[in-house]
């Protein structure tokens, strides 16, 4: 993979079977998000999505429900806080793509 893309970095806040949250950061990784508004019936409607990529021959702990933030943030994981702060991304969807020559995790997320 060229790593000339890889510039950005990013906040998983990561929810555990115990109900915990984990805080990860990833530092090198591509995210393309696209801003979206739709028009409804009762007015605008905003939803952004987009895709991460992390290179890795690692096995990442990230799974559907988690949430991420472009950027490195420190705070606590306070959902309402969150969003009044940051634009934040829930995680739709997980491929484990570690096979072959270009080994890496692809995120799907959704505003």
């Amino acid at each position: 993979m060229n790593k000339k893309f890889f510039i950005h970095q990013i906040t998983v806040y990561h929810f555990n079977s115990d109900e915990t949250v984990t805080r990860l950061h990833f530092n090198e990784v591509y995210f393309r998000h696209n801003k979206k508004t739709n028009l409804i019936d009762k007015g605008l409607e905003k939803g952004s999505t987009g895709s991460i990529t992390i290179p890795t021959i690692n096995e990442l702990d990230i799974s559907k429900d988690d949430y991420i933030i472009e950027g490195i943030v420190e705070d606590e994981f306070d959902l309402s806080s969150l969003m009044k702060k940051y634009q934040v991304f829930k995680v739709v969807s997980v491929d484990d793509n570690r096979k072959g020559s270009l080994q890496h995790y692809k995120i799907g997320v959704s505003e």
